[in-house]
């Protein structure tokens, strides 16, 4: 019996204690963008992105909807869009946002382990086999 090898996916924890992975956006012209996404346990979405990016590789707008996070509600568009982590390419719906910075939440990381090390400053995402 074959047992395939997790893919392992390696992210930082930056000087401000932020842990982050790469994650790469596919542009509607086929133009690769890797970013650094900042992992968001409370986030259960798959990605947030800001949304001049979203618009500037060429993510499909689906419209917008209202979102709570925190104490107050915000209405934010979402895109549709390709990306891959660790390799697999997926199609996503993502938040946009109007801060500079992507995030992960729970569905991307679904089925995935995460190690947070902050002895070694290592973040490790694997696939389960």
């Amino acid at each position: 019996m074959y047992l395939a090898k997790p893919k392992t996916i390696i992210g930082r924890i930056d000087e401000a204690g932020r842990v982050l992975l790469p994650v790469t956006l596919m542009a509607s012209d086929g133009f690769e963008l890797v970013v650094e996404a900042l992992i968001n346990l409370e986030f259960t979405g798959a990605i947030v992105i800001p949304e001049s990016l979203a618009r500037s590789i060429g993510w499909r707008c689906l419209g917008a909807r209202r979102v709570q996070i925190g104490s107050h509600v915000e209405l934010l568009h979402h895109y549709i869009g390709l990306m891959s982590v660790g390799g697999a390419t997926q199609t996503v719906v993502a938040l946009g946002s109007y801060r500079n910075i992507a995030e992960v939440g729970h569905k991307l990381l679904s089925g995935r382990k995460l190690t947070v090390d902050f002895a070694t400053q290592q973040v490790i995402v694997q696939d389960s086999i």
